[in-house]
């Protein structure tokens, strides 16, 4: 699975900003940019898109939780999936008009994974890295 597009519709402090990333090889994307820029935000809303929001947010201040939304545009085998994704307690996968749509192409490109093994594994941070690097030392 691999992301075309990602947008923060109504995320933390971000209204309808968008990410693209090209596709080409080598197929691997870095986010980066000054302290304070929206790094560590843009990775829990991938998490809360991929895995649905907590019932706790810390990223609801500008927006209230009802109107919380991530979307993206997902690429794996020459298959598409837009979506969006709102906080709630079911229904939350929706269309481009805010409609519930069936999450089950999500769940495919997901192959089982958790949101702790997705956090591992594909969205590290400085602190993750520098973690990583110690106990690889330590060990």
């Amino acid at each position: 699975m691999r992301f075309c597009e990602l947008e923060l519709i109504r995320y933390a402090r971000f209204e309808n900003c968008r990410l693209n990333f090209r596709q080409g090889t080598p197929d691997f994307h870095i986010v980066f940019g000054p302290n304070e820029a929206g790094k560590s935000t843009t990775l829990a809303a991938i998490s809360d898109l991929l895995f649905g929001f907590p019932a706790r947010t810390d990223y609801a201040f500008r927006f209230d939780m009802p109107l919380l939304r991530v979307g993206a545009v997902l690429e794996e085998d020459g298959r598409r999936f837009a979506f969006r994704r709102k906080k709630g307690n079911k229904g939350t996968v929706l269309n481009a008009d805010d409609r519930p749509i069936d999450e089950q192409p999500l769940i495919a490109m997901l192959h089982g994974q958790e949101r702790n093994l997705y956090r591992l594994g594909w969205s590290l941070d400085h602190h993750r890295l520098r973690e990583g690097g110690k106990a690889i030392v330590d060990a």
